[in-house]
């Protein structure tokens, strides 16, 4: 059996806030619908922006992630995450109802992570246990946008991947 490592629970992360934040009203699809792709371009991006990503963003609220891994301890079978979803908005008043969303959806740790697994998008190659905000910076005038401001919100993951008798990946 071939092994997906392109699974990642940062992208399942993804998923489950495209759903909330557009069922709570903070982001109108059609905000991001992208003539030239004719498709609805996700407002939560990998840190890998191109230009014409940018220059699509430009005046509108968005969001980009990256994630860096946190030691794995004695218990090898949890994984554990760091998250950063720096937001970017021209108005505070945009990224102040992002971040009192996260603070709403994550302050619960894992109740947070109960209501992912509960969520029926999710691969079922994932457990998640605990999900939290571990650090917020203030917001301010953005460094990469110029006109933006921006605010970065990191979450603590911690989740495991199904895996088989010997411990790897399924």
């Amino acid at each position: 059996m071939t092994i997906n490592y392109k699974l990642d629970a940062t992208y399942e992360l993804r998923k489950f806030l495209w759903t909330k934040l557009q069922a709570a009203g903070i982001f109108d699809p059609e905000d991001y619908y992208s003539d030239n792709l004719q498709e609805t371009v996700i407002p939560i991006l990998p840190i890998q922006q191109s230009p014409e990503m940018n220059q699509f963003y430009s005046g509108k609220k968005h969001i980009v992630y990256d994630k860096i891994g946190v030691s794995y301890e004695d218990l090898w079978a949890i994984c554990n995450e760091q998250v950063i979803f720096t937001i970017y908005a021209i108005d505070v008043d945009e990224i102040n109802e992002i971040r009192n969303y996260f603070i709403d959806e994550f302050r619960r740790m894992d109740e947070s992570a109960r209501d992912i697994n509960r969520w029926s998008q999710v691969s079922n190659k994932f457990k998640f246990y605990s999900i939290y905000i571990s650090e917020m910076s203030p917001t301010g005038p953005s460094q990469e946008m110029q006109g933006m401001m921006s605010a970065d919100i990191i979450l603590e993951v911690k989740y495991s991947r199904h895996t088989d008798t010997s411990g790897r990946f399924v």
